[in-house]
This record gives structure tokens, sequence and C-alpha cells, in this order.
């Protein structure tokens, strides 16, 4: 039986970026829909998070750090 193949951390990363790509592209309706109804289902989790992040990135201009237009 061959050895399990060990991959480094970054070759793992672009392994699961390439299959999530493919995926994507072969099944871009099916994806597409999940996509829609998951943000009709959490839409409480999508409006705290932007309140947090809008929150932050105030905070961040504020203290000057925001780099832009």
């Amino acid at each position: 039986m061959p050895r399990k193949r060990i991959y480094t951390d970054e070759q793992r990363l672009e392994r699961h970026r390439e299959a999530s790509r493919k995926y994507r592209e072969a099944n871009l309706e099916k994806v597409t829909a999940y996509n829609k109804q998951w943000k009709i289902d959490n839409w409480e989790y999508y409006r705290e998070y932007n309140r947090e992040y809008l929150r932050r990135w105030r905070q961040s201009k504020k203290a000057g750090r925001v780099t832009g237009k």
C-alpha cells in the first residue's frame, strides 16, 4: 500500500483553493442558489457582522490607520 503524501500548509491551501474553484465552476447554479438561501436564512448574523465591521473601520479611520482613496 502506498504511503500517504504529506503536504505543506501552502500546498494544502493551494490544492483546496483549486478544488473549490473547480467545484464552483462545475456547479455554479447550485452554489449561487445555496449562497442566496444562506443570506436569507442568516440575515441576523449578516447584520451583526456588518455592524461590527463598520464599527472597527470607523475606529481605525479615527486613529488614522485607514489607507485608501
